[in-house]
């Protein structure tokens, strides 16, 4: 099944790409995204980085197309870009919940309140402006409550786990809430290689292995990566006794972490 892909450039950058089917009960996935990417990939390399992606001809989309999709907005959000969704229909709307893009993608009925909230948003800072922006917390630790975060690259976040808690912290059902809002917000934020550092850690529940399980879950969306840096050998029985070492690459040290994902990160972009 092949797309037709249109786009217009509207006036403060906007462009608006709308996307129809050349046959009836047209879909987006696997075997059309990459026709979708070609245009969108053409637009972010000609400069244009606020985008609104007129799904309104569109039956559905499956995984393929949101991890797509998640791929674009990654790269036009650290250059101080938007990616925003118009009138999608009900399957699509499910999925983009199924695969907890929900709340990174947003979604508007129509394209013309689209492009209204963009053409507002970027009156108050330009996509140079906030691209600088978004570029400066690169190589910078940040706190986050009890953890800390540091953007390695333009892919990869190092997300050091209970830092700072002297002998070792704890990660169980009490006190993930801040740990899963972190990778959340990372996710959001376009970061979806990350590195978790769990050197600090001594303990970890069912409930705390679970926040890594749906923190992958929305990276994958994004054609993203998980790793884990485990010196304990309760972390790793943990994850071992459930299964997940074949889900979750594990590293005795961040160095070599960072240079595994950085694979993963680079085969990504010859993808794209």
């Amino acid at each position: 099944m092949h797309l037709k892909v249109s786009y217009e450039d509207q006036s403060d950058g906007i462009a608006v790409v709308r996307v129809e089917s050349t046959s009836q009960g047209g879909s987006l996935d696997s075997a059309s995204a990459p026709e979708l990417r070609e245009v969108l990939s053409r637009l972010v390399a000609d400069g244009r980085l606020i985008l609104v992606v007129d799904l309104s001809a569109i039956e559905s989309v499956d995984y393929s197309g949101f991890a797509m999709l998640g791929g674009i907005f990654k790269r036009v959000h650290f250059e101080g870009g938007a990616l925003l969704l118009a009138g999608p229909r009900k399957q699509a709307r499910g999925m983009l919940s199924r695969v907890g893009l929900r709340g990174v993608l947003p979604v508007h009925a129509t394209v013309s309140s689209a492009v209204e909230e963009l053409a507002v948003s970027y009156a108050k800072g330009s996509v140079d402006d906030r691209g600088r922006r978004r570029r400066a917390t690169a190589n910078a630790l940040v706190a986050s409550g009890d953890h800390a975060y540091e953007h390695l690259s333009e892919d990869i976040t190092l997300v050091k786990v209970m830092g700072g808690v002297p002998g070792g912290g704890e990660l169980s059902v009490s006190n993930v809430a801040p740990l899963r809002k972190l990778m959340a917000d990372l996710v959001s934020q376009g970061r979806c290689y990350l590195i978790m550092d769990l050197t600090h850690v001594d303990f970890i529940d069912s409930t705390g292995v679970g926040v890594f399980v749906g923190g992958l879950k929305r990276v994958r969306a994004f054609d993203g990566h998980v790793a884990l840096v485990v010196s304990s050998e309760h972390i790793r029985k943990a994850f071992r006794i459930t299964g997940l070492t074949r889900v979750f690459p594990m590293f005795e040290t961040v160095d070599r972490a960072v240079e595994a994902v950085g694979r993963k990160a680079a085969g990504a972009h010859v993808r794209r």
